[in-house]
C-alpha cells in the first residue's frame, strides 16, 4: 500500500556528542547524479535504470527529494510520490515515502527524525491526505504518529499441483477457448480498460492514468505481460474482432497482478496456468500469486497444498501510514459515514466522538446527511492513540482485540455500536506492480 522506506540504523542519542541542525532543503535537478551515488553508498541501489525511472514518474519533480546537507555534501534524503488512492467510492490524494537513509557516520544526531518532519510537512502541504510506506524499522516512523496498518496478500503452492487443480476444473474442456500470449505495446489502452475495470468499489489500490501506465511499463520492473484474448483476430490493433478480457504480470516465480474483466474467470484460470506453465519449463517449483484476501483463487492454491497468507509482517517488512490532514479525511468520508448508518439502520441522528490523545472530533449523521467536525465530543465518545484512530478511520482496526484490551475505551454501548457501523473493516491492499524496482 505504500513506497519502500528504509533507514540504514536508528537515530540513536549520543550522550556528549555535539550536534549541529542542518537545515532540511529541496533536492534540484543538478542534485541527481549526488543522490544517485548516496544511494549507492547507502543501500548498493538503485540500480541505474530504476534511478532514472523514478526521474520519469509522470508525477515528479526533483522538489519531491529532501535532503540535509552538511556543506556541499549530502548527509540525508527522502523521496516522496504523490499518488491518488482508491478508497471505496472516493479517491484520495495520498503520498509515499522511499529511500530515506543517513550517512552511517551522522546517525544519531536526530537528522532523519528532523528529515521525517520536513517530509510529513511537504506531504501535507502537497494536498495529500494519507502518508503511505513500506519499513523494516516500524518503530522509528511509530514515534512520528505513522501506524501499522495494511497487510501482505499472496498465495504460494507448487506450480504442478495448481496447473492440477486447474486441469480437475474443467480447464481442458473443448468449449470456449482464451489465447493467452504476451502484450504488446499498441494494447495499452487494454490494460488501462481492465484495471479501470477492476478500480471500482477497492480500498488501497492507486489511480493509474495514461500516462502512469505508460511509466510503469516503460520503466520494466517485470519480466512479462501476458493477455488473454477472446477472439480470432490475435494481432488486431484496436480490439475490434479481438477483445482482451485479462492480464497478469510476472516477476520471476510471482504473479504481482492478475486482472480479468467482469466475470472472466475463465480468463484468469488460464492466464494463471500459462504463468505456472511458465515456471514449470524454467524449473521453478513455486508459484505465488499476489492478490485480495477475499478472491477465491486462493482457495485454489489451498486445495494444491499451499500457503495462504495474509499478514501485517513479510521478510520483516511491515505496511504503514499517518493521517495528514485528519479533519479533512473525516468531511470526505461523510458520504459513506451517511450510507452505512442508512444500510445499517442505525437511529438518527446518530452522534459519535472521537477522542485522540487530547484531540476531539464528531461525526454526526442526520436523515439527510452527514457532517465531521472538531473540538466537540458529546457524550457518546471511542478513546483512543493516534495508531488505533489511524487504522479506524481507514477501516484495518480490529474492534474484537482493541476493545478487549482496552486499547479503545467507549463512554457508551452506543458509541461501540456507532463506531462498528461507520467504520467496518475493509479490505485495504494493492497490487505490488507499483513498487517493483526496476
Amino acid at each position: 500500500m505504500s513506497a519502500r522506506a528504509s533507514i540504514s540504523g536508528s537515530e540513536r542519542r549520543s550522550a556528549g556528542r555535539p550536534r549541529t541542525r542542518w537545515p532540511v532543503v529541496a533536492a534540484r535537478g543538478g542534485d541527481h547524479a549526488a543522490i544517485y551515488f548516496f544511494l549507492s553508498e547507502i543501500f548498493q541501489g538503485p540500480s541505474r535504470a530504476e534511478f532514472k525511472a523514478s526521474l520519469e514518474d509522470p508525477f515528479y519533480e526533483p522538489n519531491d527529494r529532501l535532503l540535509v546537507r552538511r556543506h556541499d555534501r549530502i548527509i540525508a534524503h527522502a523521496h516522496l510520490t504523490n499518488r491518488t488512492m482508491q478508497f471505496g467510492p472516493l479517491q484520495v490524494p495520498v503520498a509515499g515515502l522511499g529511500w530515506m537513509a543517513t550517512l552511517p557516520q551522522c546517525r544519531g544526531q536526530g537528522h532523519a527524525g528532523r528529515l521525517l518532519g520536513g517530509v510529513q510537512k511537504q506531504m501535507s502541504e502537497s494536498g495529500a491526505l494519507v502518508g503511505l510506506l513500506r519499513t523494516s524499522i516500524p518503530h522509528f516512523f511509530r514515534r512520528s504518529g505513522w501506524a501499522m496498518c495494511g497487510r501482505h496478500s499472496y498465495s504460494r503452492a507448487d506450480a504442478r499441483a495448481v496447473l492440477s487443480q486447474l486441469l480437475d476444473r474443467g480447464l481442458g474442456e473443448k468449449r470456449r477457448r482464451l489465447q493467452i500470449r504476451p502484450w504488446r505495446r499498441w494494447e495499452e489502452a487494454a490494460l488501462v480498460r481492465i484495471y479501470n475495470q477492476n478500480l471500482d468499489g477497492k480500498y488501497g489500490a492507486l489511480q493509474r492514468s495514461k500516462a502512469y501506465w505508460r511509466w510503469l511499463v516503460n520503466r520494466q520492473a517485470y519480466d512479462q505481460i501476458y493477455v488473454a484474448l477472446d477472439g480470432p483476430g490475435l494481432l488486431e490493433l484496436d480490439e475490434v474482432t479481438t477483445q482482451i478480457v485479462g492480464f497478469a504480470v510476472t516477476k520471476g516465480d510471482r504473479i504481482v497482478e492478475l486482472m480479468t474483466a467482469p466475470g472472466e474467470r475463465r480468463a484468469a484460470a488460464e492466464l494463471l496456468a500459462r504463468c505456472c506453465g511458465d515456471a514449470i519449463e524454467h524449473d521453478r517449483q513455486a508459484i505465488q500469486l499476489h492478490a485480495m484476501p477475499n478472491k477465491p483463487i486462493h482457495d485454489l492454491f489451498q486445495r494444491a497444498g499451499g500457503i495462504c497468507r495474509w499478514h501485517e509482517s513479510d521478510e520483516g517488512e511491515v505496511y504503514m501510514a499517518k493521517l495528514l490532514e485528519p479533519l479533512k479525511l473525516l468531511r470526505m468520508l461523510c458520504g459513506e459515514f451517511y450510507r452505512r448508518a442508512e444500510e445499517a439502520g442505525l437511529p438518527r441522528p446518530v452522534e459519535l466522538g472521537l477522542l485522540v490523545e487530547g484531540r476531539k472530533y464528531r461525526i454526526e449523521v442526520t436523515d439527510r446527511s452527514a457532517r465531521a467536525i472538531s473540538r466537540h465530543l458529546g457524550r457518546s465518545y471511542l478513546q483512543l492513540n493516534v495508531a488505533d484512530f489511524t487504522r479506524l478511520v481507514l477501516g484495518q482496526l480490529d474492534w474484537r482485540r482493541t476493545l478487549a484490551e482496552g486499547l479503545v475505551q467507549p463512554s457508551t454501548d452506543q458509541a461501540v455500536e456507532a463506531g462498528r457501523v461507520l467504520f467496518p473493516r475493509l479490505p485495504l491492499w494493492r497490487p505490488p506492480l507499483d513498487d517493483l524496482l526496476a
